[in-house]
């Protein structure tokens, strides 16, 4: 078949004799200081294809944030006529991991397996994180008082009682946007570009929005999770949460790496190549 279009392609098995496919959701973007499945692939040593989501461009202001965000996604996996032999998911990526290998198996013989890494929930206090981390990678255009601003709206945002992450996703791009096209604008970036990088926050904020509306546990209860030693960080933050529920999982493997350095961490590699190194109808 082509080369996929909202997928990625991490790495190539180089052969079209091998049928079978493992999927990672993840949303990657250029200088951020977490590890990407770009740094893993090596070492996992698959003998398939993996392929990473390629996050739909949506306004959280706008734009439906249902499961129809993961359509295109199943759609085109589906018409390469490929097997999911697993699914992975990082950070948020998780939750869009645990619903996609629930709808793949639906669709397929064997359920794909689903390998999570510091697997999160997403929450208002995640969008705000993140969105603290966006603000965070620009402090080289916004100014002390741009930067001060935004927080501000945050804040206040975050303190509105029962708020929910679709509608402080929201409000948090219609403070950015501005904001942030007449900072880089102010750089010396073209009017196309800035625009386009003011669109993939918005993209974000969808990203992590459509997250929050999902249910991923039915999808992470046969996962094998992979969590850090940060304590803000995937299982570590939600067992420490009030009002989450316990999260069940197959199996936790325990790393005494930071949540940065999940997927750039040799020994991390190897472990979960072990992992999908079993094809589907394989599985012990």
């Amino acid at each position: 078949m082509p080369n996929p279009t909202v997928w990625n392609i991490v790495s190539d098995a180089g052969s079209d004799a091998d049928t079978d496919i493992v999927l990672a959701a993840d949303f990657p973007v250029t200088g951020r200081n977490e590890g990407g499945f770009a740094d893993l692939a090596p070492g996992l040593k698959l003998d398939c294809d993996l392929w990473q989501t390629v996050a739909p461009v949506r306004d959280p202001e706008t734009a439906a944030l249902d499961d129809s965000y993961l359509e295109p996604w199943l759609s085109e996996v589906a018409a390469s006529g490929r097997t999911v032999r697993a699914v992975l998911g990082y950070c948020a990526g998780s939750v869009f991991a645990g619903v996609l290998a629930e709808k793949i198996g639906a669709r397929q013989p064997i359920a794909p397996r689903v390998v999570l890494f510091d697997p999160e929930l997403v929450d208002v206090p995640t969008v705000h994180l993140q969105f603290g981390r966006v603000i965070g990678n620009m402090t080289t255009v916004l100014t002390p008082e741009e930067i001060a601003e935004l927080s501000g709206a945050a804040e206040r945002l975050a303190a509105q009682p029962d708020i929910t992450p679709a509608a402080f996703a929201a409000g948090l791009y219609a403070a950015f946007r501005p904001i942030g096209t007449a900072a880089l604008r102010r750089a010396g970036l073209d009017e196309d570009y800035a625009g386009e990088l003011v669109q993939l926050v918005g993209s974000f904020m969808s990203y992590l929005a459509t997250a929050a509306g999902l249910d991923p546990r039915p999808g992470w209860q046969g996962a094998t999770v992979v969590t850090s030693a940060s304590a803000t960080s995937g299982l570590n933050r939600m067992r420490t949460t009030p009002g989450v529920a316990p999260i069940e999982v197959a199996d936790e493997r325990r790393f005494e790496v930071e949540h940065r350095d999940l997927l750039r961490t040799p020994a991390i590699a190897e472990a979960v190549g072990g992992v999908l190194a079993s094809r589907p109808g394989e599985y012990t």
